[in-house]
C-alpha cells in the first residue's frame, strides 16, 4: 500500500539513510574485493535508490528517473 510522506523532511530522511548505507556497502565492497569505490557509483547508487523509495512510497510521485537525475529539489516540491 503507497502512504504518502509527512514531509520533505522525510525524503531528506530517506536521503541521508541511503547516503550513508550505500557509502557502508561500498566500503565493504572495497575491503573485501581489494578494489576501488568510486564517489560516482556511491552517488548514482543513492539516486536510483531514493527514487524507488519516492517512487514507491508516493502517491504523488509522479515524475521520470531522469526528471529526478536532472533536478532532484524541483522533484521533491511535488512530493506531498
Amino acid at each position: 500500500m503507497s502512504q504518502t510522506f509527512d514531509s520533505v523532511n522525510d525524503v531528506w530522511d530517506i536521503i541521508w539513510v541511503d547516503i550513508v548505507s550505500e557509502i557502508w556497502k561500498h566500503r565493504n565492497l572495497v575491503i573485501r574485493n581489494r578494489s576501488v569505490a568510486y564517489v560516482s557509483e556511491v552517488f548514482t547508487s543513492v539516486q536510483v535508490k531514493v527514487w524507488s523509495w519516492i517512487y514507491a512510497r508516493s502517491c504523488f510521485a509522479y515524475f521520470p528517473y531522469s526528471s529526478w537525475v536532472l533536478n532532484p529539489l524541483a522533484c521533491m516540491r511535488l512530493i506531498h
